[in-house]
């Protein structure tokens, strides 16, 4: 393989080793010999679907994978578990979906996530300067994508403020 080859396979990838997403939320898909297996969304797809890999059960039936970046990932999750009917997803899978959760509340479960990636990055310890570096550019990173989440998810609540109670709980189709 040429330098060329291993710059490109590099840039494909982030610090974290996950596949480089640019922000952007995958939608991806696990297919086995009898059909779709399972469908789910993740910024992170390649991290999340060895997660899946390592912990389901119906892990060694995978034998393809298929990821796409819709512009609205969150809805294309449900739509695509309620019309094709993946085996092992549970929730959205009822006869009829459940309302989609209000994009405030879509942002506050992402800043949780982020936060959470924020403080494991602060707290990592680095064993070389090269990865000091890396692990100040995902702090630098995080951070930014924590400020702009706060502020989407303080502008939503501000533009409907009814609609996002403190507790006010939406219902899930039983499966």
């Amino acid at each position: 393989m040429t330098d060329v080859d291993t710059q490109f396979l590099r840039s494909l990838f982030d610090e974290e080793g996950s596949l480089h997403t640019a922000g952007r939320t995958a939608l991806y898909r696990l297919y086995g010999p009898e059909g779709l297996l399972y469908v789910g969304i993740s910024s992170c797809p390649l991290t999340r679907i060895r997660t899946h890999l390592q912990q389901q059960p119906w892990a060694p039936h995978v034998i393809g994978i298929r990821i796409d970046y819709p512009d609205d990932a969150h809805a294309a999750e449900r739509e695509a578990v309620h019309d094709e009917r993946p085996l092992h997803n549970v929730v959205f899978n009822g006869a009829t979906p459940p309302p989609p959760p209000d994009r405030a509340a879509r942002l506050r479960a992402e800043l949780a996530v982020q936060r959470r990636r924020l403080e494991e990055l602060q707290a990592a310890v680095p064993q070389s300067t090269t990865h000091l570096r890396l692990i100040l550019r995902g702090i630098s990173a995080a951070q930014t994508r924590v400020a702009k989440l706060a502020r989407d998810a303080q502008e939503a609540e501000q533009a409907d403020p009814a609609q996002h109670r403190p507790g006010r709980r939406t219902k899930r189709a039983e499966p």
